[in-house]
């Protein structure tokens, strides 16, 4: 009976791997050698799924975005309000404990790396309109609940929440902000916005 392999979970192994190796050692050190290594498996696996240090970037990128994605769906599911999902959602994106950390720490040498990387910067792209749409999707059923001010542009909102999570990244991780600091910081931010 031959072995039957799951190509997708094969696929996730190695992005992980990426991701562990980013974490650890940096960018930089992101090969299909090292990789391969991290991952436990042979170099000829690994090609199997990429042929280049770039495609196996994008397979990471990816992989970020499908976890973040499925975070932000199961703190958003736990809300029982607009504004708590809101909220939940801003701070499941930030470094507040070690895993959103972890997570962090790769976003960002990604961000870095797609400023010179026409399509890593493709790939980030792709995700930040459901994001914005999301955050402005809630600011607007807060307004119809009458727990955020009426006449806010939610769209706008909705990018300044952005904003104000990618801004707060780096100084989080790298101690300025604690995550208490952080979370007083956004609600502070919100608080601004309630209704009358």
């Amino acid at each position: 009976m031959p072995k039957i392999v799951d190509h997708d979970a094969r696929r996730r192994h190695i992005a992980e791997a990426v991701h562990r190796v980013i974490h650890d050692k940096g960018m930089e050190r992101v090969s299909l050698r090292e990789v391969a290594a991290e991952a436990g498996m042979s170099m000829g696996t690994v090609q199997y799924y990429v042929t280049t240090k770039d495609q196996m970037l994008l397979l990471a990128l990816e992989r970020i975005a499908v976890w973040i994605g499925d975070r932000v769906a199961a703190v958003a599911a736990r809300q029982s309000t607009p504004l708590d999902v809101l909220r939940a959602i801003v701070l499941e994106l930030l470094p507040l404990d070690e895993e959103r950390s972890y997570l962090n720490r790769i976003g960002l040498a990604f961000q870095a790396s797609s400023v010179v990387d026409d399509d890593q910067a493709a790939a980030m792209r792709l995700g930040v309109p459901a994001l914005l749409s999301l955050f402005a999707e809630q600011i607007r059923a807060a307004q119809t609940a009458g727990q955020l001010a009426a006449h806010l542009d939610a769209e706008k909102e909705a990018s300044i929440l952005y904003a104000f999570a990618q801004g707060i990244v780096n100084t989080t991780l790298v101690g300025h902000y604690t995550p208490e600091g952080v979370a007083a910081l956004l609600d502070y931010h919100l608080a601004r916005l309630h209704a009358e």
